[in-house]
């Protein structure tokens, strides 16, 4: 049976508050204002029907996405960490085989008709965010790059700029080494852009945190 849009975020309630306090109560430490990265090409020409957070469904198609099942959350803060309420998070990425679902992808993977490559929500009181989603392929740029798996973020205020940057995974540290956007940003702030997937057994699933200080 598909767990609603409802279902799903009262099974997390729990679990995201507690994740709250504790960012929050640990960011200074932690945590310094997020590299933006480009919005690069594969930005959907066309908004897909169902444009919720979670992109394993698409409305009520009875096959959900291929592909392992995650969960990225976080919190939006200013530069004086302090919760961004209100603010508009998009997410964008290619499916579990490594092909967006754009009309220019040159890539000949098979494209997941299952999977929704693009959903948004609005970050709560406390500037926080959530998305399951499945964990992207890699793909070929060129004979000699290979992107690692990646999920674009935007986020969206009324009163300054999108910011805009990309999200990876420390489980892909070849390919996050040899990639020439990644390593567009200095060797000491790459860590704020790579995640770790770690199993929640509540979740069922891995889940990786992503704060963005904007």
């Amino acid at each position: 049976m598909k767990v609603t849009r409802r279902i799903f975020l009262k099974q997390i309630q729990a679990f995201s508050v507690g994740y709250i306090t504790l960012t929050l109560a640990q960011i200074n430490k932690k945590y310094n204002v997020t590299p933006q990265q480009i919005e690069g090409p594969f930005y959907p020409v066309k908004l897909p029907l169902d444009d919720d957070n979670d992109l394993t469904w698409i409305n009520d198609q009875k096959q959900q996405a291929l592909g392992e099942k995650i969960i990225i959350l976080g919190n939006i803060l200013t530069q004086e960490y302090q919760p961004i309420p209100a603010a508009k998070v998009e997410i964008w990425q290619a499916c579990s085989s490594g092909r967006y679902n754009h009309p220019y992808d040159p890539n000949n993977a098979p494209i997941d008709p299952n999977f929704q490559g693009w959903g948004w929500m609005n970050t709560n009181e406390d500037g926080f965010y959530l998305f399951k989603t499945v964990k992207p392929g890699g793909y070929p740029v060129t004979n000699d790059w290979r992107r690692p798996p990646h999920i674009h973020f935007k986020v969206t205020l009324s009163n300054q700029e999108e910011f805009i940057t990309q999200l990876y995974f420390s489980e892909e540290a070849k390919l996050n080494e040899t990639d020439k956007i990644l390593q567009r940003i200095p060797k000491n702030q790459q860590s704020l852009v790579i995640t770790q997937l770690i199993k929640n057994e509540r979740l069922k699933m891995r889940v990786g945190k992503f704060n963005m200080i904007i």
